[in-house]
């Protein structure tokens, strides 16, 4: 069973090296695709932003109690997001803009969205599962799964921003 106990302060590790390394990408390179078949850092916090928004929305949704553990799907999340080999399409309604990203109102609202989940986080009560708002191929989540699912997803960004830096340097 995951510790319902570290799910607030390891999101917030995970989103604060997210924005740090985000922030740290000089603003001349910003919306710059670094590789061929990349996003650029912009595009890639704009798709982060909209994923924790979807977070933030799943756990608005009606609360029911599951049938099943509420960490049931941990290992699947993980191992979607944490195996770097892997690598995955994002779904049409997280595709990040094409247009020119402003990176300053880019890291205030991922800092408005990620206060706002830090505090959903820490009211508690992530044990039920979230109706309305499938997961694909999993369907319907617990709060506590779609905090891991931001969680591992943030991790899995982080370490693309850092694979870019050389590209920039």
């Amino acid at each position: 069973m995951v510790d319902t106990e570290k799910l607030l302060p390891d999101f917030t590790a995970a989103a604060g090296a997210f924005t740090a390394l985000l922030a740290r990408i000089p603003e001349r390179v910003f919306n710059q695709v670094p590789f061929e078949g990349s996003w650029s850092p912009a595009q890639v916090g704009d798709h982060v932003l909209k994923f924790l928004n979807g977070i933030k929305s799943a756990l608005e949704l009606p609360q029911v109690v599951p049938g099943r553990a509420p960490d049931a799907y941990d290992p699947v999340l993980q191992e979607i997001f944490l195996n770097f080999d892997r690598k995955a399409k994002a779904p049409a309604f997280v595709e990040p803009s094409k247009d020119h990203i402003d990176k300053t109102a880019l890291l205030g609202a991922l800092e408005q969205t990620t206060e706002a989940l830090r505090s959903r986080i820490g009211a508690g009560g992530l044990l039920t599962l979230c109706e309305g708002a499938p997961f694909p191929t999993l369907g319907d989540m617990t709060g506590m799964e779609w905090v891991l699912f931001g969680d591992y997803h943030l991790q899995r960004h982080a370490r693309q921003l850092e694979q870019m830096q050389p590209f920039f340097n």
